[in-house]
């Protein structure tokens, strides 16, 4: 009886506590949805003094005198004639285990920065154990302006209200304008755009190009000085490095990268290669030369693909002759092949640091990976090698497309015909990501093949590249196994470019 009046006792006081630790839990709650209001005000209030304080001393510095600066003449694309049909092995020929000569290309290709918008953007403290207030849902802005890309519309809070007008292009013209442009009722668009630009995952030419059809779309064709302000506010907001210049009464973008970029006419400043946009500018230019804050350098690099809309192709058998269990149907993105079209020509490291589509990899890779499973990799990297050398049929860039044209690995396996650099590429891109091996690129005159490091132990053609053995692999030396080099090539000197970073 003591014992059970003792546990009632207990019982009462536990349920006390836990009334008054309840009480003191919502009071808690309150009191830290309070702070946490508070410090959004804060944070939003520094953020508009900040992104006011740098726009204001930007545009002070527009309208110094742009300097006078001459553009040196587009890289034309290069010439690279090829055979007219690919190189087939002679069954009688027997495997040598030569060493190669080489010279070492590019050797550090310097990986994708991570680029930050310059605006701060922190991240507000919850006490521990204490949810998160309430976030209303956001609701799209009406009315909304539509933006066509590549099979997409996308909704952007766009209203005539903010179709500004230049009064010409002079330094004070467009200073006033970039003033207007920095004005509150611009944020919405700033933060939308760069939402879409995570969402469809763009690259930072992506980007460039999304900017491009929303603006030439904004504004009628007689305003495309206003066009080329607004991308240039919307890329430099963003984190992005750009200038603007002034050619007669047209203004320009000047988009700096480490990538070449062929067609396109620059100025050459600070060792970096600013690309003038549009390319049919002719000069002389005046250029704004002051720098944004935090700004980055672009990159032609697509570290992941982009998520267009979908349009498929039409379906394509791709069979290995040696190995017919790899045999597969392939589709691709009508608009990703429409992306790659308008894309610059650039250097062959951004092909092939580019991967596969989502669609194409579940087309190919449970196929492949069946089939080279359990397997040495020597054996599967021969496997995948019979499988880019046979499964496509050959023709040069000139038969095909009248000029010279990488290809991108989708590419490769939308277009009918591929040549040595296209095929390159993609066995690239298999081999890193199906096999994890290390691969380079061998360019000859006129000639584009690989190695891939796969032991000391596995016999062949061979360089020796920072201690490591690399097979030559050729996908345009059709029959031939790992370790097989073309006879005219093996005492000419390859270039050699390293894939380093691919993902």
């Amino acid at each position: 009886m003591v014992q059970r009046g003792i546990i009632s006792i207990f019982l009462y006081a536990f349920c006390l506590a836990s009334s008054v630790s309840a009480q003191t839990f919502e009071d808690y709650k309150r009191q830290a949805k309070q702070e946490f209001e508070a410090y959004r005000e804060k944070t939003q209030r520094d953020f508009s003094a900040y992104r006011d304080s740098v726009n204001a001393e930007f545009a002070r510095f527009m309208r110094e005198a742009w300097k006078k600066r001459d553009a040196k003449p587009a890289v034309p694309l290069p010439e690279r004639p090829e055979p007219p049909k690919p190189v087939v092995k002679d069954p009688e020929r027997e495997p040598s285990q030569d060493t190669l000569p080489f010279e070492l290309v590019d050797p550090s290709l310097p990986s994708r920065p991570k680029l930050q918008p310059v605006t701060p953007r922190p991240q507000p403290f919850v006490p521990l154990d204490v949810p998160e207030p309430d976030v209303p849902e956001l609701k799209p802005v009406q009315p909304a302006f539509p933006v066509d890309f590549y099979g997409g519309s996308y909704a952007l809070p766009l209203t005539d209200a903010q179709r500004f007008e230049l009064k010409g292009v002079d330094e004070n013209s467009v200073a006033d304008a970039w003033l207007r442009l920095s004005e509150a009722d611009y944020l919405p668009l700033l933060s939308a755009c760069m939402q879409w630009r995570d969402s469809l995952l763009l690259c930072d030419w992506g980007y460039v190009r999304f900017l491009e059809k929303m603006t030439g779309a904004f504004f009628p064709e007689s305003r495309q000085n206003e066009a080329r302000l607004l991308q240039m506010f919307i890329l430099t907001q963003s984190g992005y490095k750009v200038r603007i210049a002034r050619s007669g009464n047209r203004l320009c973008l000047l988009l700096p990268t480490r990538d070449m970029v062929y067609g396109y006419s620059y100025i050459e400043r600070d060792g970096m290669k600013y690309y003038i946009l549009p390319s049919d500018e002719k000069g002389p230019y005046y250029v704004m030369e002051h720098a944004f804050p935090e700004e980055q350098q672009l990159s032609m690099e697509i570290p992941i693909m982009p998520s267009l809309a979908s349009a498929p192709t039409a379906r394509r058998q791709l069979c290995s002759k040696a190995c017919p269990e790899v045999t597969m149907t392939v589709a691709v993105n009508k608009n990703l092949m429409d992306f790659y079209t308008d894309y610059p020509q650039t250097s062959w490291n951004v092909y092939v640091r580019a991967s596969l589509s989502t669609e194409a990899k579940a087309a190919m890779y449970p196929v492949l990976k069946a089939a080279v499973g359990g397997k040495a990799k020597s054996v599967a990297a021969g496997m995948l090698l019979n499988f880019v050398q046979t499964a496509f049929a050959y023709r040069t860039d000139d038969e095909q497309f009248g000029y010279e044209r990488p290809l991108f690995p989708d590419e490769t396996l939308y277009y009918p015909y591929s040549d040595c650099e296209d095929r390159a590429i993609l066995y690239a891109v298999l081999v890193r990501e199906l096999l994890g091996l290390d691969v380079v690129l061998l360019h000859y005159p006129n000639h584009l093949a690989t190695a891939v490091a796969l032991g000391d132990d596995v016999p062949g053609d061979y360089l020796m590249l920072d201690g490591r053995k690399y097979l030559v692999c050729d996908p345009t030396y059709i029959n031939a196994g790992i370790g097989e080099a073309m006879p005219q090539y093996k005492q000419t000197k390859a270039e050699v470019m390293r894939v380093a970073d691919l993902k």
